[in-house]
């Protein structure tokens, strides 16, 4: 699943942008507890132009960034991004996993597509997407889902 692929599943009203509430609505899918301060200080965070609304741009350059002053905080973005998938904390993401996910969601996506997505970047063919082959799978161009 690609950065916009994920951005389009949040922006719920298809306006090319992502409300607070949009945001909180899938913050909270994967983190029920996440206070209201919690999600407007990630809110503020990915919206750099102060508007109140995150775009695309402002939406992939928090995910995958390209500069090298921000790869930090970049990589650490990512492995969160990554711990909501892995739900077992085994550090690697199975095809049910997914599933699970992309079922509250709300997406109806089959088991045998998210055991293909997982086979489209498991570089070392173990069954699992690990954080490496993770990052390959959110990249804006990654092809193959």
């Amino acid at each position: 699943m690609s950065i916009a692929e994920i951005f389009d599943r949040i922006d719920k009203n298809k306006d090319g942008k992502i409300s607070w509430d949009e945001f909180a609505e899938g913050i909270r899918v994967f983190s029920p507890s996440t206070s209201s301060e919690e999600i407007d200080k990630m809110f503020r965070e990915l919206d750099a132009d102060g508007n109140g609304e995150v775009d695309l741009e402002e939406f992939g350059k928090c995910l995958v960034g390209h500069d090298d002053e921000e790869e930090d905080e970049e990589e650490a973005v990512m492995k969160k991004a990554f711990d909501l998938y892995d739900m077992d904390g085994d550090g690697k993401i199975s095809a049910s996993e997914i599933h699970v996910v992309l079922k509250r969601l709300g997406e109806k996506t089959t088991m045998e597509q998210c055991i293909a997505m997982v086979r489209a970047v498991d570089a070392d063919k173990d069954g699992f997407v690990n954080f490496e082959e993770f990052k390959t799978m959110m990249s804006p161009n990654n092809k193959s889902l």
